[in-house]
């Protein structure tokens, strides 16, 4: 059984229960570094990177780029804890691997080696919530709002700011504005709080404590 090499940004897993030396019974060694302060010839010896997806997005997807330049082989998996906002733009990072909640050691190196050999892993709430919307974008009440006012919609359920939206989106906050005043227009909204429970019911949000 080959060694993978799973590299654990840091900071950001303080606070997952994350066992090293469990994981290392499974074959897999996990290397804790500052990305800023690490060598290339550490990132080029990776097999995985396991991201924190409740970090900064932007830092995120540097550090993305930033292995991919040197270990283009490398793999990277996200863990979106609360939020799946970010789900869509780390796939077109490259991220092939999307966790809601930490598994056990077994089934997490399970994960690790389908990723490394260049498969897909979505975890079953995140892969779900993703295809309602694809299908809810289509049909009533949500037929009436444009793709992008659809997708301002379901960032501003997550919870995101006006510049994150805008940020991510790639548009202006002038435009996401424009964009929210439509969809509380479109679907009689009035405020955050109503549109996050609208979303909820609709089954587009993960998290169900509305």
């Amino acid at each position: 059984m080959s060694v993978i090499r799973l590299l654990l940004p840091a900071p950001g897993f303080a606070e997952i229960s994350l066992n090293p030396e469990e994981l290392e019974k499974q074959g897999v060694v996990v290397i804790t570094t500052e990305p800023n302060t690490a060598e290339p010839m550490n990132f080029a010896a990776l097999d995985l990177v396991l991201i924190d997806g409740e970090a900064a997005l932007q830092d995120n997807l540097a550090l993305i780029d930033q292995i991919k330049s040197i270990a283009p082989a490398c793999k990277f998996m996200v863990l979106l804890r609360h939020s799946s906002a970010h789900a869509v733009t780390y796939m077109q990072a490259g991220v092939k691997g999307f966790l809601a909640v930490l598994p056990d050691a077994v089934k997490l190196t399970e994960i690790i080696r389908k990723l490394v050999q260049g498969e897909y892993y979505l975890d079953q709430n995140i892969a779900q919530l993703l295809a309602m919307r694809q299908i809810k974008k289509q049909l009533d009440p949500f037929v009436s709002l444009s793709s992008r006012e659809f997708d301002v919609f379901c960032l501003l359920a997550e919870g995101c700011s006006l510049q994150a939206i805008a940020l991510q989106l790639g548009i202006s906050s002038k435009t996401v504005s424009n964009c929210q005043t439509q969809i509380k227009l479109k679907l009689a909204i009035d405020n955050r709080g109503s549109l996050r429970k609208f979303a909820n019911c609709h089954g587009l949000i993960i998290d169900n404590s509305v």
